[in-house]
Formats: C-alpha cells, sequence, structure tokens
C-alpha cells in the first residue's frame, strides 16, 4: 500500500481514532446521508472538512475557489473546516468564532490535515467522526493518505443512480455541462473508489445506495449500524432521523458564505425525505452520451 501521509508527527498513535469516511462524487446525495449517519449519538457528523487534498493547512488556505458558474451558492472549501472549529473549539458558529476559527488555522498553516482531523477527532471523543468530501475522491493519493492516516477507519462507499445524479450536477451548473462529460465523471470517479477499496481490502468497506437509505431508512441504517458495530436499537436508530438537530445544518441568510459547507438543496430544507430511483439504466432521449457498453 503506498504511504502518502504528509507531515504528520512521528509521536502520532494512528490506532488512536476510528473515523467513518463516506465516499463519493458530488451530487450524491452525500449531504443528508452524512448527516444522518452522523446523527447516531456514538458517532458526530462533520461539515465537508476538505482535508486530504493538500499536504498543508497553508496550501489549503491558499487555493482558490472553484468555478461553478452557479452565482447562487458561494463557495469556498475551508468553510466547512471553519464551521466545525468554530463550533468545536468556541461553542458557536456565530461571526466572531468564525473569526476565531480562521485564526486558529492561520495559526496553523503548517499542520498537516491528518493532524487537524486529528485535533477535530479528539474534540468529539469517545464520539466517531463522520465526513465526506467530494474533493477527496478525486485522487487516488488523497484517498491513500486518509486510509494510511487511520487504519482503524471504516468506508462507506455511497452510490445514486447515474441518470438522476447527472441531472443534478446540470441543475447546479445551470445545464451548461453536457451529459456526457458528467457521466464520463462520475464512472471515473467510481472506478477510483473502486480501486481504492480493493487496495485497502473489501473489509474496510462497504457499497450502499443513496436511495436504499433515504427510501428504506430503517433498514440500511440498521444495516450500517450493525456493520459498524454500533448500537441498532430503535432509540438509535430514530436519533438518525433527526437530521435538524445537526449544529451544521441551521443556516442565517445574511451570511457571507451562505450553503457552502454541505449541499444548499439539503441546507435549505434538512429534512430526509424519499428520493426518486429511476427504473432503468437507459439514457434519456437526447443525451447522445455515446459511452462504450
Amino acid at each position: 500500500m503506498p504511504d502518502i501521509m504528509g507531515s504528520i508527527s512521528v509521536d502520532r498513535n494512528p490506532n488512536m481514532y476510528d473515523p467513518i469516511f463516506l465516499l463519493a462524487p458530488a451530487r450524491s446525495h452525500s449531504s443528508v446521508v452524512v448527516t444522518m449517519i452522523g446523527s447516531h449519538p456514538q458517532l458526530y457528523g462533520f461539515p465537508e472538512l476538505v482535508l486530504f487534498d493538500k499536504e498543508t493547512i497553508g496550501e489549503r488556505l491558499a487555493t482558490p475557489p472553484p468555478v461553478t458558474g452557479n452565482s447562487l451558492y458561494n463557495w469556498n472549501s475551508v468553510v466547512g473546516l471553519e464551521r466545525a472549529i468554530a463550533e468545536l473549539e468556541y461553542g458557536s458558529q456565530d461571526d466572531h468564532s468564525i473569526k476565531l476559527a480562521r485564526r486558529w488555522l492561520e495559526d496553523r498553516r503548517d499542520w498537516s490535515g491528518v493532524q487537524v482531523m486529528d485535533h477535530l477527532l479528539g474534540l468529539i471523543f469517545p464520539r466517531r467522526g463522520v465526513e465526506k468530501s467530494p474533493e477527496t475522491v478525486q485522487s487516488m493519493d488523497n484517498m491513500m493518505r486518509m486510509a494510511n492516516a487511520y487504519p482503524r477507519a471504516r468506508f462507506i462507499h455511497l452510490v445514486r443512480h447515474p441518470v438522476t445524479a447527472q441531472r443534478s450536477v446540470q441543475r447546479y451548473y445551470f445545464l451548461r455541462v453536457h451529459p456526457a462529460n458528467c457521466a464520463k465523471g462520475w464512472i471515473s470517479q467510481h472506478k477510483r473508489i473502486l480501486e481504492f477499496r480493493n487496495a485497502i481490502g473489501r473489509d474496510r468497506s462497504i457499497m450502499v445506495s443513496s436511495e436504499d437509505i433515504l427510501n428504506q431508512p430503517d433498514v440500511y441504517l440498521r444495516d450500517i449500524a450493525d456493520w459498524l458495530g454500533i448500537e441498532s436499537d430503535d432509540e438509535s436508530i430514530n436519533a438518525m432521523f433527526n437530521t435538524s438537530k445537526s449544529p451544521y445544518v441551521h443556516i442565517d441568510h445574511s451570511e457571507r458564505y451562505v450553503y457552502t459547507w454541505n449541499d444548499p438543496t439539503f441546507l435549505m430544507s434538512p429534512t430526509p425525505h424519499s428520493v426518486e430511483l429511476p427504473s432503468s439504466l437507459e439514457q434519456p432521449v437526447g443525451w447522445n452520451i455515446g459511452l462504450p457498453p
């Protein structure tokens, strides 16, 4: 297994924490699923932290925001991290706490993402952290850095039907992206996740459909809890439906960064609901994707 770790203290104990990482491309219902799983009494759902695609926090802070072409969403790839630090270090996510969190990060520009993740996991211990960032699955190096840092981590490979996933991507980009590009991205990212799962050993990961979780949550959330070795009694499973209790789903529309630390559609209405599951894998008329069989 490649050893891609970044600058991590030699005194660090990699077996100290056993977080849960959800692996999925963007527009996979991952925000609602992470929030549901992270609402279990023994777990803690983080916003998108984006901690494994750069060597240091300084590099992460210096990375310009991606261009989505969607003026509805002000994207900043450290805002989820700022919110987690503000909440856990300073007890709130008001403007003052966010500024303190940013200063906290600036003071630790030489830290690796793993060091920051360790710190956050220590703040929530004995609960286990649950996190997802679409940027992580864009590179095998990112995922291996994460796996090597946390040998006890578990990984949930989340899949969404390709047709509805591509429609969601198109809506996000105001139809500026051709379905063929969306579909090719969907395929390449899931292939990369499958290669990663093979590299680390399949006992550390499971695959689950987002539609199954959202349409049959009683069944699939219980299965996930059993696989993770946490309580799967009715009280614990019911707690996973109370996503509105997450500290990261409450937004102030006057804030500078609106809808940026998780899926904006979910944040506007942070309640799980059933979703469409097409009966066929056939591409809609007019897409003309032209992918090989």
